[in-house]
């Protein structure tokens, strides 16, 4: 009994406190929803929470010294909010017009304060505008701001409208995707024909089954002119969207562009549209001033790319917008990245982009109909990405690139350097001209120059360019033809200038008189009858595998992307036969004339320059690389460090290997081809000189090569230089000698400028 009226009078206790939770519960409903409801209700209407992405400054890149190649800035962006700017805004083209070319007027450096479309025109037809509508601020009393309008669109600025990267690039597959799924919208016929019939086609399978898409195969941009996809767009926005009809010509381009870079970052409600990257204040405060007339822009604080040097565009890379291919075959499924995310595109920006991406932070804030911010609720704050240290020695490299452009500009073709540490595989320098600059990479009017450039400055010539070796090649063939035993020191062949084999005549030029040469004379005087009859005996199958050996036709793995080339010899040939079945099939005098790096032979500068590493070291073929190590943000631990990776070990005897030495030693000496220019030079250079006709559009012309060493007895640096058109090897060698120089004079560590970034570590 005593048991149960303790439990009746717990139950009692246990019923009050939940009658009191239910009133404190109830009186609180009653406060919101009646005695303050049309209070918060007016609230919420007034106000709005959003949460937006704070992104990551990306990570730097460094020479091996710790001077900073690319780094980071604070800049200013324009960013478009979709629901105030753009959603069922009648005048939404009008605005963005005026939006853009204040951009454009920006980028030029004139501060508009007049009517922004009278100000670019004048600009465009005079040389000194009138003042009164703007003024011609110089890059120093504007700051270092140089705004750059978001238009991902690969086509000119100005008619005649031409595309302006290269076919299969990036940008190129994406418009050919875009034109392909709007080409009903747009009314491009030849396209939508294309589409019909690719789909109309018999199912094909690849390799593994699966049923290949030839929708995906075709190249609309091949079926669309410029001019048409920009008329075709035009009249789709005047239409259908409400751009006002009768724009100038150059206006619709402009609207063409950000409307089609708008969708291809997704611009809605949960994305913003980045109209505009950094901007400079005046612009800001124009922006400011004039907010009524511009709802839904936002003036965004954030970490732009800083280019410390002007050197090695082709090895840093580009970084951009993340288009729509990319984001949906790459990033769409990676942690830390929108369709808004900046990342690398080219060279060590894409190779490094997992490291020097970061992480991304967020901010909540809470603002009022206008736009303007009431209040912060949170910020994650975002993580900055690592730093990338590379091989490369930054007054190396800028010395590279100028003795190329000092002695090449007058070929009218382009070329490529390249220098190596043959005891590690790194790359102390890699310089392809003509090069571009990464600062305004991606403004459209600097894309319009690189199209309008015969000598296609994008291509990295050090890893892409594929040049036939010329006599630089005689090494190898006196290294194959020593260690499979067709010569050895004692063989000594008499060149009367002409060899004859199967009823052909191969001639040799490169010395005056008849000679008796051994295997050192015929590389000194660069022989072509001696290894003639090298290449005869050895034959085509040796030499191939001896290419294949020291890595030539065979990509390095250096990861900016490369061409393998192609060494001469019956796979080869066979390969190209059954790509084309009119091409002729190996036969003797292929021996003969592959032994003197002509034939199908066909490597990179950077291949030739590692396959002479691997013979001066002692026969280790390295894998050569760009990157020392990588840091954390803060510069306080490594996270990655790179070590030396041997790709082989080949085994040539220490006899061979003095015999060719010996044969590159004397090439530099007083009466070798490149004595000229070395003989008098104070450490002691080896290195082979090379000529190799080569054919371009039916026009024929001779490619200068150059592979240098030193110091001889003690190889530290091994330098490859490739001049288009530039007639013979000796042509290129001041180029050589100029990197020796700065090589050599640059002395130690402690002598190379202060690093002014205050966490770089040296090393």
């Amino acid at each position: 009994m005593e048991n149960k009226q303790q439990l009746l009078h717990r139950l009692a206790a246990l019923l009050v406190m939940l009658l009191l939770c239910a009133g404190l519960a109830g009186s609180r409903l009653v406060d919101l929803q009646l005695v303050h409801g049309q209070e918060y209700l007016e609230r919420s209407a007034q106000f709005l929470t959003t949460t937006s992405t704070v992104s990551a400054a990306r990570g730097e890149i460094l020479d091996r010294y710790g001077r900073p190649m690319v780094s980071n800035k604070t800049g200013f962006s324009l960013v478009l909010l979709y629901s105030d700017f753009w959603e069922n805004k009648e005048d939404k083209f009008d605005r963005l017009l005026d939006l853009a070319q204040r951009v454009q007027a920006d980028a030029a450096g004139l501060n508009v304060t007049g009517d922004v479309s009278k100000t670019l025109a004048a600009a465009k037809k005079q040389a000194q505008p009138a003042q009164d509508e703007y003024t011609d601020e110089t890059e120093e009393e504007a700051g270092e701001a140089r705004a750059l309008l978001n238009d991902m669109l690969p086509i000119s600025a100005s008619a005649p409208y031409t595309y302006t990267a290269e076919a299969g690039s990036s940008s190129m597959s994406t418009l050919s995707a875009y034109i392909k799924d709007s080409c009903e919208t747009l009314g491009l016929t030849a396209v939508q024909t294309a589409v019909r019939q690719a789909r109309e086609a018999p199912v094909e399978y690849d390799a593994d089954g699966n049923a290949i898409d030839k929708t995906k195969q075709i190249d609309a941009t091949a079926l669309v002119s410029p001019t048409e996809f920009v008329a075709a767009m035009g009249k789709y926005m005047t239409e259908k969207l409400g751009m006002a009809a009768n724009l100038p010509q150059d206006d619709v381009r402009t609207l063409v562009g950000v409307y089609y870079s708008m969708r291809q970052v997704g611009f809605s409600k949960t994305i913003t549209f980045t109209l505009a990257d950094d901007v400079s204040m005046d612009l800001i405060a124009y922006i400011k001033e004039h907010h009524g007339e511009y709802p839904g822009v936002e003036v965004q604080s954030e970490a732009v790319r800083q280019y410390d040097t002007t050197a090695a565009a082709h090895v840093l890379g580009t970084v951009g917008v993340v288009d729509a291919t990319e984001w949906k075959d790459t990033y769409k499924d990676l942690a830390g990245y929108q369709m808004t995310s900046v990342i690398g595109k080219t060279g060590l920006e894409k190779a490094f982009e997992s490291y020097l991406h970061g992480s991304s932070g967020s901010r909540t804030v809470e603002t009022d109909l206008g736009g303007s911010e009431v209040a912060e609720q949170s910020t994650t704050a975002p993580r900055p990405g690592d730093n990338v240290v590379t091989t490369l020695d930054l007054d190396l490299q800028e010395v590279a690139e100028r003795s190329l452009a000092e002695n090449l500009a007058g070929n009218g073709r382009g070329g490529a350097a390249v220098a190596l540490d043959p005891n590690t595989g790194e790359v102390l320098a890699m310089a392809s001209y003509p090069t571009y600059s990464l600062a305004d990479y991606n403004s459209t009017a600097a894309a319009e120059d690189r199209a309008n450039d015969s000598r296609h400055p994008e291509v990295n010539r050090v890893t892409s360019g594929v040049y036939p070796p010329g006599s630089t090649f005689k090494v190898l063939s006196a290294i194959a033809g020593l260690e499979e035993g067709v010569i050895d020191a004692n063989t000594q062949i008499t060149c009367t200038g002409v060899f004859e084999y199967g009823g052909q005549k191969f001639t040799c030029k490169n010395h005056d008189t008849p000679m008796t040469l051994d295997v050192t004379g015929a590389l000194k005087y660069s022989c072509n009858t001696f290894f003639y009859t090298v290449g005869q005996k050895l034959t085509g199958e040796h030499l191939e595998k001896w290419s294949e050996r020291f890595g030539l036709g065979v990509v390095t793995g250096i990861g900016i992307g490369e061409r393998s080339g192609h060494a001469a010899g019956p796979t080869y040939r066979a390969e190209m036969k059954k790509a084309d079945p009119s091409t002729r099939g190996w036969q003797g005098g292929d021996d003969v004339i592959a032994a003197i790096g002509q034939s199908d032979n066909g490597f990179t500068p950077l291949q030739l320059a590692n396959y002479i590493s691997a013979v001066v070291n002692g026969g280790t073929l390295y894998q050569p690389t760009l990157v020392r190590n990588i840091k954390s943000y803060d510069f306080s631990s490594v996270v990655k460090n790179e070590t030396p990776n041997v790709k082989e070990k080949i085994e040539i005897s220490d006899e061979t290997r003095r015999l060719v030495m010996q044969g590159m030693s004397e090439v530099t000496d007083e009466g070798g081809t490149a004595g000229s220019v070395f003989a008098d030079y104070p450490i002691k250079v080896g290195g082979k000189t090379g000529t190799a006709e080569t054919y371009e559009n039916g026009e024929a012309f001779d490619n200068g090569l150059f592979i240098a060493f030193a110091p001889f007895d003690d190889p530290q640096i091994v330098i490859c230089v490739v001049g288009e058109g530039a007639g013979h090897g000796a042509y290129v060698a001041p180029v050589v000698r100029d990197m020796l120089d700065e090589f050599f004079t640059a002395d130690d560590v402690e002598n190379v400028d202060a690093v002014p970034t205050e966490n770089t570590l040296l090393r």
